[in-house]
């Protein structure tokens, strides 16, 4: 009677692991909304930190859709899959923050070929770095 009761209750509700195909899945689809958020946010000129900021509620609510959408359909809410969803956002996150670009060059910022000096001069690479440097018109 027991075992019997211990497998209908293994049909109804599914087993939930840490690992497997379904957690790398979450892991990065929260990893592409989380980065497309911030794209999208940036696009329209958004701050880094606003939009870095919305893009993370953006994916939670995503995430949290998801799960309410499984109770709906499977009869299981995921506390782990919800883990690798933050565990997704938070590497695209990592990334995203790593790869900010810089500030424009302030005005008197040396021009590239000031880069090429350590070159041998001659008349070769002289006319190369003076025509490169000079202004197309």
């Amino acid at each position: 009677m027991i075992t019997a009761l211990a497998l209908a209750l293994q049909v109804v509700v599914p087993r939930d692991h840490w690992f497997g195909a379904d957690k790398l899945k979450h892991f990065f689809v929260a990893a592409f909304t989380q980065s497309v958020t911030y794209s999208a946010l940036q696009a329209v000129k958004v701050k880094h930190g606003d939009a870095l900021a919305a893009a993370w509620v953006v994916t939670a609510g995503v995430s949290v859709a998801k799960e309410f959408h499984d109770r709906r359909t499977t009869g299981l809410f995921s506390v782990r899959d919800l883990v690798w969803d933050a565990a997704g956002a938070g590497v695209a996150s990592l990334l995203l923050s790593h790869s900010v670009r810089g500030s424009p060059e302030p005005p008197g910022t040396p021009p590239v070929s000031s880069l090429l000096s350590p070159l041998p001069s001659g008349p070769i690479f002289t006319r190369v770095v003076t025509s490169a440097s000079a202004p197309v018109r």
